[in-house]
Formats: structure tokens, sequence, C-alpha cells
């Protein structure tokens, strides 16, 4: 029973960070006006090819947002879906996703549980189908003064077991903002090695910014949609990221921006340290 549960943390843990991946490359956007939106981002390093389609309802809110490229001979095709209600509240979410294909799994639905009296979403939950196992993820949300989402702690539920296991802390998400609150500085992630063990860290990233608008801004909401990049007002000029378990793992990339008329980006370079791996990005707007 631990080692399926060591098992499933490991999925669960690498799930989240590979729906992050555009953290890492400095994804934020630019537009050649204020007003229009981010629509596409084409990047690429040494050989591989990456392309991010944003799509966005009549209130210019994000609706999808669809990953095409490949990493070596390994596939990143992702395609989220967001479903909101008329008042523009993210009710579900749905990720179909080569690596989950892969696995056997076809797309996993998120559900968004929002108070209306508070204006915050409270939970989110969605269930996974391995063969033999049901797993489901139910996130809570916390709030620090400003209203920004400061952690989310995920259960899982684990059914089909010889011996069923209750609900159990398995992860824990920290984010910490700038003194302005338009930045998020850094996140870290905790997480149980045995089911119903203590949390202990596994990684971290921390994040410079430069004063330029980024024009994907979509706060909270990019926190619940694992989108923490799109949180943030500015762009990442440098981000540092640490695998506690992993150290050997550890990276930092800088980046550079090329601007356009409005202030935003038009294109961008961004190194990786070790290594010296570039990735070269363009922005496309409407």
């Amino acid at each position: 029973m631990k080692k399926i549960g060591v098992g499933l943390i490991i999925f669960f843990v690498l799930f989240l960070a590979s729906c992050q991946k555009e953290i890492d490359w400095g994804f934020g956007g630019g537009g050649n006006t204020a007003s229009k939106l981010l629509v596409k981002i084409k990047s690429q390093t040494g050989t591989d090819t990456t392309q991010l389609d944003y799509y966005y309802d009549a209130s210019k809110r994000m609706i999808r947002e669809k990953t095409t490229g490949m990493s070596g001979a390994t596939s990143l095709d992702n395609d989220l879906i967001i479903k909101r209600n008329s008042s523009g509240i993210i009710t579900t979410s749905v990720q179909k996703a080569a690596a989950l294909i892969a696995a056997g799994i076809d797309s996993i639905e998120t559900r968004y549980n929002y108070d209306a009296a508070t204006s915050k979403y409270t939970s989110s939950v969605f269930q996974l189908a391995v063969p033999g196992l049901t797993v489901i993820d139910s996130a809570v949300y916390s709030y620090d003064a400003g209203g920004r989402i400061a952690s989310d702690a995920h259960y899982l539920k684990v059914s089909g077991l010889p011996i069923p296991l209750p609900p159990f802390l398995v992860l824990k998400n920290y984010y910490k903002y700038s003194a302005s609150g338009s930045d998020m500085d850094s996140v870290k992630q905790d997480a149980a090695s045995t089911p119903g063990g203590p949390l202990s860290p596994v990684s971290s990233q921390a994040y410079n910014f430069d004063t330029k608008t980024s024009p994907l801004i979509i706060l909270n909401e990019a926190v619940l949609l694992t989108r923490t990049g799109l949180y943030n007002a500015n762009n990442a000029t440098k981000s540092t990221v640490a695998n506690t378990i992993t150290p050997a793992n550890d990276f930092t990339m800088d980046y550079t921006y090329k601007y356009n008329t409005a202030g935003k980006p038009d294109s961008s370079s961004g190194t990786r340290t070790p290594g010296g791996a570039i990735t070269a990005s363009k922005y496309y707007y409407q």
C-alpha cells in the first residue's frame, strides 16, 4: 500500500508541475495596443518547438489555452477548456493532454466552487481513474488580507485499495506576492511521501520582474488553473527553480525582452543555467 501511495503522490506532483511549464519559459504576453489580446506564443529551444494559443469570450475572458509541440520525442500537446457562467465565474475546466492519453486517461474535468457572498473561489475537485483505482483530488483555497490566494491544500481520496484510505493531505502550495500585490514573487510546494504522512518541501520557484505590463492578467484565476505565470502584472526577468528532492535538477532562467510601442513584450529570449539552452519566443496579438 505504501508503494501505491508514493506512486500516486509522485504522479500528482509531476502532473501539476507539467501544467505550469509555461512559467519556466517566462510566458507572459504583449500587444501592439493596450486593447489587443494575446492570442499566440511561438517558442523554440534548439529543435524543439511549442505553440500556445489563447481564446476568449465576448467579454475578453480567457476560455481556452491550447498547447502544441514536442520536447525531444515527447508530445507536449495539451488542451484546457474553461467553462464560465453568465457572470464570468469559472465553473469547470476540462483538460486533454497527450501525456494523459498515453496513461489511458481521456480527460480530466475539474469543478470549482465559488462563494458569491465573499466573491472567492473556495475549493475545486477532480476525479482521476486509473486501472484498479479511483483518485479524487479536493483542493481548498486560503486567502491573504489582500484577497489573493495564499495557499491551496490538496486532499486525496483513493478507492480500490484492499484497505480503504480516508482523504489525506498530499500537497500544499504556498504563494507569496510583491509588496504591491501585482506580481507573484514565489511559489513553494510541500508534499507527503506516504499517505497521511507529514508534508515536507519538494520544490520552489522564485521570480524577478521588469516594470513593463503583461496583457494577459487573470489574477486568482491563474492559481485555480495552475497557470500562475498569468497572475502577474509584469514580465519575469528571472526564474529560480529549486528541486528539494533532487537538487541536481535545480536551474535558473534569465529572460530579456523586446517591447512593442505599448511597452509590452514583442519577443523574448530565455537562457537556462546550467546547460545554456536558449528559448526564443514570439508573441502575437489581435
